[in-house]
């Protein structure tokens, strides 16, 4: 369940909750603002980190990213919108800054596989740093009252 702003409860239960029942959990707070600057800013680090292969390349990265990053992007915000009260404080920002990009960044290393991008590792690196950053950024606002989610 989504939490009142300003309401704690435990990192562990709100983890539990959302494995439990991601529909219910994720779906009403999926974030399309964090999806659509997902999809932007990653879409535009594969095409530069890609375009020594050729534009056609770069492009296939981009689109292949864009994608993936607005369907990520928009679940990771909707995870941080649920974690925006969790206590302990120091945990839950390892997740959200340390552990969501972490496990998108495996993901997205299989999805560019198959799409067999030609020039992965700098792409992977720029996109995790620029995921962290933006997790935390939407973490800090979401426990503020701003950027939240929701149909």
């Amino acid at each position: 369940m989504d939490q009142m702003v300003g309401t704690p409860v435990h990192l562990r239960q709100i983890l539990r909750n959302i494995v439990r029942e991601p529909v219910k959990t994720l779906v009403p707070p999926w974030n399309w603002k964090a999806a659509a600057f997902a999809a932007a800013v990653r879409g535009a680090v594969f095409f530069s980190t890609n375009l020594q292969a050729g534009r056609g390349e770069a492009t296939k990265a981009l689109v292949v990213e864009a994608v993936f990053a607005f369907v990520t992007g928009g679940l990771i915000g909707a995870i941080s919108q649920q974690l925006r009260n969790a206590e302990p404080l120091w945990a839950t920002a390892a997740v959200v800054w340390i552990g969501l990009p972490g496990v998108m960044l495996l993901a997205q290393s299989g999805v560019h596989r198959l799409a067999h991008t030609p020039h992965l590792s700098g792409g992977l690196v720029l996109s995790f740093f620029v995921s962290a950053v933006s997790a935390a950024f939407s973490w800090y606002a979401m426990r503020h009252g701003a950027m939240l989610g929701g149909f």
